[in-house]
């Protein structure tokens, strides 16, 4: 009996500290883009090809899901 409160309190708590991490992703996966973003500027203009230099065709979004997916399998 004690052991089963035991893991369900460790699996809300893994839960909760999952979603708090997933959620934290925000500012990570908006670096991210931006740095993609600015590597892509940078080959473009050391090619001369003005077509590299858009943006990644990779949402915030995407990245913020793939990142907690990733934590929450771990």
């Amino acid at each position: 009996m004690i052991a089963g409160i035991g893991l369900c309190a460790f699996g809300i708590f893994g839960l909760v500290w999952g979603a708090t991490r997933a959620f934290d992703l925000r500012g990570t996966a908006d670096r991210q883009v931006a740095r993609l973003d600015a590597v892509r500027a940078v080959q473009g203009a050391r090619t001369l090809d003005l077509a590299a230099g858009a943006p990644s065709g990779l949402p915030a979004w995407f990245l913020r899901a793939l990142g907690g997916l990733v934590i929450a399998f771990r």
